[in-house]
C-alpha cells in the first residue's frame, strides 16, 4: 500500500509529479480553510503546509500515522515542533525558495519609505497633484542596518549595495570576516542602532527576538528612521513603532508581517507615514514554483528514501555526505536493537566511530543507534528525530567518540552496552556500497549481514556444538538462511550468528540453551 501524503494549499505540477515518481499517494486541498487539521490529518503520512494552515498539538495527538511534516517556506510558527519530536514526527521547510523574492520585497517596500510611493500614487489617483507633499530622501550613501544576516538578510545587503547604500549587519552566527567579505561591518545589536537611516529585520520570532524593536530600541535610533519588518510578526512591537511614528522620530514604516494576520491594527494602518502589505514576501510566480515543487520532493524523498533535508528538528546528513553514510544508517539501527534485545538493563551506550565514518556527520547516525536500542521496548515511535529526546527521559546515557582508522576496516562502527555491571559490544562496517555486516560480537570477529531473526550463542570452543544446533533446528523444521563462526584464537569460547528462516518458539529457544557446552543464546530480530 502507497503512503498517503495532505497538501493543503498550492500544489504545483513539478510537486504532484514528484509524488507520483515515488508512488505516493496525494490528496490536494488547494482551498482549505484557515486553522487546525486535526480533523483530516489522521490518515496522512506526510502533511505539507502554508502558513495558514496549523499542525498544532492537537493535530499531532491525532495524527497516528504522520512521519513527517513539510512546511512550504520558511516559518514553522504554524507547526508545534516539541509535539511533533516527541511523537518522532519530521518537521521539514524550505528555507531556500522564497529567498530572492523576500529580499525584493524588503528593497521594495525601503525605496518606497524613501520616496513616498504609495502615499503619492493615492493622492494621485484621488485627483491631487502635489509634488511638495512627498518630498522623499536618496538611498545613496544612507546607511542601512539589517538585523539577521542569514539569506535573506544577505541578499538584501547585496541590493542595497548596488543602490549604493553603506551595509551595517548584526548576527550572532556570523563572523567578521565572513562579513567583511561580503562588504558589511559588524556590529553588536545595540552598537547598530545609533548609526541607521534605515533598519529592516531578518530574523525569525522567538521569545529572545518577540518585541526585539521597542520603544527603547526605537529611542537609540536617529530621530527621521525608517523601519522596515518584512521577516516575522511581533519581532517588531506595533504599538511602539505607531507610537515612533506619531512623535515623528520615526519617519516612515512598512510591514508586510503583522502581529495578528490578517491584522486589525487600524491606527498602524491609517497613519500616512505608514505602508502595508499582506504577507507578501514569497509571493511571486516564482518563489511559489520553486517552494510547492520544493518541499514536495523533499517529503516525497524521506517517505519513500529516507532522505532528510532542511530539517527543524533533527540534524540532516549534508548533501554530499548521503551517499557515503546513508548505507550506514540501517546498519547501526540494527546494532542497537541487536544489544538492546540480547542484554537487559543498559544505562549506557559507549558509541566509536573509527577512520572514514568518523569524518562524517555522526548525530544522525547516533540517533539510530539510540533509536534501535529504544524501539523495541517502547510503545511510542522512536526515530531519529526524538531518539536523543527519549533517551534522556529514561535516564539512559550515550557517549560518542571517534578514532583512527580499525585494522582490516576503512570504516567500523562499534556499539557497547553497559548492562548490569558487565560491558557488552557489536561493530559492523559497510563493505562497497551497500554491503552491511557485522564484523564483530563480544568480542569475537564473525562476518554476516544482520537481517530477519538471528540466533546468536556463545559457547565453549568445543567438537559437536554447531551440529548438535543444526540437528535439533532441522527436527523442528527451521532452515538456517546464513550463519557465521568466529572463535577466540587463544582458545575457550566461540561464537555463533545464525539467520533463520524463521523464528523458534520458546520452547524450541530453551532446547537449544540446554544444549551441551553453551554458555549462552539468544533470539533477536533486526
Amino acid at each position: 500500500m502507497s503512503e498517503k501524503v495532505l497538501v493543503c494549499g498550492r500544489l504545483p505540477d513539478g510537486g504532484r509529479e514528484a509524488f507520483e515518481e515515488a508512488d505516493i499517494e496525494v490528496t490536494h486541498l488547494a482551498d482549505r480553510a484557515t486553522g487546525s487539521l486535526s480533523d483530516i490529518i489522521e490518515p496522512y503520512a506526510g502533511v505539507i503546509v502554508h502558513s495558514p494552515h496549523l499542525v498544532d498539538a492537537e493535530a499531532v495527538a491525532a495524527a497516528d500515522s504522520l512521519r513527517v511534516v513539510g512546511r512550504a517556506g520558511v516559518g514553522v510558527d504554524n507547526i508545534d515542533v516539541p509535539a511533533c519530536t516527541e511523537r518522532g514526527v519530521l518537521v521539514m521547510n524550505l528555507p531556500w525558495g522564497n529567498t530572492v523574492s523576500a529580499a525584493e520585497h524588503t528593497i521594495a517596500l525601503v525605496t518606497s519609505l524613501a520616496r513616498n510611493i504609495p502615499q503619492a500614487s493615492a493622492a494621485l489617483r484621488a485627483g491631487t497633484w502635489d509634488r511638495g507633499a512627498f518630498l522623499g530622501v536618496e538611498l545613496n550613501k544612507k546607511r542601512l542596518g539589517i538585523v539577521g544576516l542569514g539569506r535573506i538578510g544577505r541578499e538584501v545587503a547585496r541590493r542595497a549595495q548596488g543602490l549604493g547604500m553603506t551595509v551595517l549587519g548584526t548576527d550572532p552566527f556570523l563572523s567578521a570576516s565572513a562579513a567583511a567579505d561580503l562588504g558589511i561591518e559588524l556590529r553588536e545589536f545595540d552598537d547598530l542602532l545609533p548609526d541607521v537611516d534605515f533598519l529592516t529585520v531578518h530574523v525569525p520570532r522567538t521569545p529572545e527576538t518577540t518585541g526585539l524593536i521597542n520603544s527603547a530600541s526605537i529611542g537609540r535610533m536617529p530621530a527621521g528612521v525608517r523601519i522596515v519588518n518584512c521577516a516575522r510578526g511581533g519581532v517588531v512591537d506595533e504599538a511602539a513603532l505607531l507610537k515612533g511614528l506619531e512623535s515623528g522620530h520615526v519617519a516612515g514604516a512598512a510591514c508586510d508581517v503583522f502581529e495578528t494576520e490578517p491584522t486589525d491594527n487600524v491606527g498602524l494602518l491609517a497613519h500616512p507615514h505608514f505602508v502595508g502589505t499582506p504577507h507578501l514576501g514569497g509571493a511571486t510566480q516564482e518563489a511559489r514554483q520553486r517552494v510547492g515543487e520544493g518541499i514536495a520532493r523533499q517529503v516525497a524523498e524521506y517517505l519513500s528514501r529516507g532522505v532528510i533535508r532542511h530539517a527543524i528538528n533533527v540534524k540532516a546528513l549534508p548533501p554530499g555526505e548521503h551517499a557515503a553514510v546513508a548505507p550506514y544508517l540501517p546498519l547501526v539501527r540494527r546494532m542497537g536493537s541487536f544489544l538492546s534485545q540480547s542484554y537487559s538493563g543498559i544505562d549506557r551506550l559507549r558509541i566509536e566511530y573509527f577512520g572514514e565514518i568518523a569524518a562524517a556527520t555522526l548525530t544522525p547516525l547516533t540517533a539510530n543507534i539510540i533509536a534501535g536500542a529504544l524501539s523495541a521496548f517502547l510503545d511510542v515511535e522512536v526515530n531519529e528525530v526524538n531518539a536523543e529526546q527519549l533517551a534522556r527521559q529514561r535516564g539512559l546515557r550515550v557517549d560518542a567518540v571517534t578514532g583512527d582508522a580499525w585494522p582490516g576496516y576503512s570504516s567500523l562502527v562499534r556499539v557497547t552496552a553497559h548492562a548490569e555491571g558487565a560491558d557488552h559490544a557489536v561493530a559492523g562496517t559497510v563493505f562497497g556500497r551497500d554491503r552491511t555486516r557485522l564484523v564483530e560480537i563480544d568480542g569475537l570477529a564473525i562476518d554476516i549481514a544482520p537481517r530477519g531473526t538471528m540466533l546468536v550463542f556463545l559457547n565453549e570452543d568445543a567438537p559437536g556444538v554447531i551440529g548438535r544446533v543444526g540437528t535439533l533446528l532441522a527436527e523442528r523444521g527451521v532452515n538456517i538462511a546464513d550463519m557465521s563462526l568466529g572463535r577466540n584464537s587463544s582458545g575457550g569460547d566461540a561464537i555463533a550468528a545464525l539467520v533463520l528462516d524463521h523464528a523458534l518458539e520458546a520452547a524450541d529457544l530453551d532446547a537449544v540453551s540446554s544444549l551441551p557446552n553453551m554458555h549462552w543464546v539468544r533470539q533477536v530480530t533486526v
